[in-house]
């Protein structure tokens, strides 16, 4: 709980001298200007667990013209997939819906998805701007060398018009301009003919112009204006600006494995001049999680907790099915299949280095279902105990990243057997027992924090979904401290979750750890008398801190007589107890029913085994036969011992 509490007690976690800052650090999710959308080259592709709004990275986009209506297209790489929905989405903060125009495309990153409509083709816009003139033409060489179509965008700025001399009424005018092409190392030019553009219109005008069907390569590209040029006598407005050329690849893009978003704005009142920012609510990455039925149909990971037997609906109870063994891949918030998910997969995780076979699988699906036990939400109804709601887009070490997501479910990754696991900070049943016959002479030793140590107020600050996944922070106070006089100490802890519940239970669990966790102890034993690991939970018998009386079992003994390596005494009116580690790393407790006096062997209530000579024993009175600690580090000291913290 201790080690646990330091993780969490540190926004940026600790970086074991590796340099390296927090997940939200550089994130454009986790900024205080909320969720942005981003047009970058070589950031990560973010990936999405449980449920949260997304920014997204800008793809592809382009202009594309009508007549008179004028069309931004914008294709958004959402994040990793495949993913389950993506729903609410939203242009400055305002709802899609409130706009006219528009036109969604969605793909959720299967393997095979099809293309989006109107993102078939790469744009490559490079500006011009230069006006055209009589016979002046004006020669573009591409800067691409494999270009496959071109656009040229033309604009008449100051409308397109004639006035009438003698009613000075406003006509339809007309301007006519010539397209020319070539290869780059090419000497001759082909016509592509003219093309006219009427209309009577002070306001701008805006034509496109496509070639498509290139052989892949580089172009020069010679426009020709062919018609006469505006003049005040008689009035003829049509200055013609080449304002950009867009250098185009035909290649039909699908981006697998990347869940897309692909808008089509019409440009209005309400939308109009910079890139709007867009963002949606994902729901993210479709994990291997249990296949729990109601019948022969599929139940959302939502819907249904573990209560400690079975599955069952979080709206009724009603008892659901699962047989053992089948998994299936569905959306799930559950931190340790998400952690799971993102720890094998080897196109953004850690699937290089660790395998599948590297997990431990009966602890994760022991552990995810202490996850999914339902608990009060504060507001008279049920949640699952912990979830995962996280956006991951930023550049980190992966070890700093693991340890930032085991805090919403209170755990530490733990590498051990070659592989690597996570332990909750939950009660559990201590795995060894050690005692003055198994811990190294002199080397045992107790270290207590000091008051300056122990905050009494805790902030956590997390997204909210109840306010659109903006930046909060809510302080948990220990009000009996505080009312005692005792000045304030703060501590803060960056929590990736987006519901306050869990932030208020989280913060209730660091006030506690950091008020009850205390004491830390460190001791070295023998190599081969060590059979846990980091993260379990240990008992301690010593006699310096007088928690028990303990030793080694002598040879001879029996399941009702135990012989001790010395001599105990046994107080009158006192009820004592004995604990055994056996040889094959069992630890059982019996009531002793020596009388008072002296004892070098103590009868006790039946154990389910002898216990045979040097297994480790615990004596104390009841309720004080041994203390439990949970382990944080295990360290090899020489070849035959290890120190223990």
């Amino acid at each position: 709980g201790y080690a646990i509490y330091q993780y969490m007690n540190q926004p940026k976690m600790p970086d074991f001298n590796l340099g390296s800052a927090g997940m939200d650090e550089g994130s454009p999710t986790y900024g205080w200007d909320g969720v942005q959308t981003i047009q970058e080259v070589g950031v990560p592709v973010a990936v999405v667990y449980g449920e949260h709004r997304v920014g997204g990275n800008i793809i592809n986009q382009f202009l594309w013209e009508d007549g008179d209506k004028h069309y931004l297209n914008v294709l958004l790489a959402v994040c990793e997939g495949e993913i389950e929905s993506i729903e609410s989405i939203e242009l400055n903060n305002n709802p899609i819906d409130n706009f006219e125009g528009v036109a969604v495309n969605k793909r959720f990153g299967t393997n095979y998805q099809s293309t989006i409509p109107n993102f078939e083709d790469l744009h490559n816009i490079y500006p011009v701007s230069a006006n055209l003139t009589q016979n002046n033409p004006y020669i573009y060489t591409t800067v691409d060398l494999d270009v496959e179509a071109f656009e040229i965008h033309l604009r008449l700025n100051n409308g397109l018009y004639q006035q009438n001399s003698s009613s000075g009424d406003i006509q339809s005018w007309s301007v006519t301009y010539r397209v020319e092409y070539k290869e780059h190392s090419s000497g001759t030019y082909i016509d592509l003919g003219e093309t006219t553009i009427s209309a009577q219109s002070r306001s701008s005008v805006r034509r496109v112009f496509r070639k498509a069907g290139l052989t892949p390569g580089q172009y020069d590209i010679r426009i020709t204006r062919t018609s006469e040029d505006s003049s005040l006598q008689p009035l003829k407005q049509g200055d013609l600006l080449l304002f950009q050329i867009d250098e185009l690849k035909t290649d039909d893009l699908s981006y697998p494995n990347t869940a897309l978003l692909g808008l089509q704005l019409l440009a209005t009142d309400q939308l109009s001049g910079s890139m709007p920012n867009i963002t949606s609510i994902v729901q993210g990455r479709k994990v291997s999680v249990p296949d729990v039925r109601n019948g022969t149909d599929p139940v959302a990971w939502d819907d249904y907790y573990w209560d400690g037997a079975d599955y069952r609906l979080l709206a009724d109870d009603t008892l659901l099915s699962w047989d053992g063994v089948s998994f299936a891949q569905r959306y799930s918030a559950n931190p340790v299949w998400c952690l799971r998910d993102f720890i094998i997969n080897s196109r953004f995780g850690l699937g290089e280095f660790i395998a599948s076979e590297n997990l431990d699988h009966a602890s994760l699906l022991e552990m995810s279902q202490y996850c999914e036990e339902r608990v009060p939400d504060g507001q008279g109804g049920y949640e699952k105990r912990f979830r995962m709601d996280v956006v991951i887009d930023s550049n980190n070490k992966a070890l700093d990243v693991l340890i930032q997501l085991c805090a919403t479910f209170n755990a530490m990754p733990v590498y051990s057997a070659g592989g690597l696991a996570f332990k909750i900070d939950r009660p559990t049943t201590p795995t060894q027992l050690f005692g003055m016959g198994s811990i190294v002479k002199d080397t045992f030793a107790q270290s207590w924090k000091t008051l300056k140590e122990v905050p009494n107020v805790i902030e956590v600050q997390f997204t909210d979904k109840e306010k659109n996944y903006q930046q909060e922070t809510i302080a948990y106070i220990d009000e009996e401290l505080l009312g005692s006089g005792e000045p304030m100490r703060k501590s803060q802890i960056r929590l990736f979750t987006t519901r306050g519940s869990y932030a208020i239970r989280a913060a209730r669990y660091a006030l506690k750890v950091a008020r009850y966790i205390n004491r830390s102890v460190t001791f070295k034993a023998g190599i081969d008398a060590v059979a846990c690991q980091a993260g379990d939970v240990i008992s301690i018998s010593h006699d310096v801190p007088q928690w028990g009386f303990s030793g080694r079992v002598q040879d001879g003994s029996t399941d009702v007589l135990v012989k001790l390596d010395r001599a105990m005494f046994i107080e009158d009116g006192k009820s004592y107890k004995i604990q055994v580690r056996f040889s094959d790393d069992s630890i059982e407790e019996r009531l002793i029913t020596s009388p008072t006096g002296t004892h070098t062997e103590v009868s006790c209530e039946a154990f389910p085994q002898d216990p045979q000579g040097f297994d480790v024993y615990a004596i104390g009175e009841t309720n004080k036969v041994k203390k439990d600690f949970r382990v944080v580090s295990i360290q090899r000291e020489g070849k035959s011992e290890v120190l223990i913290s």
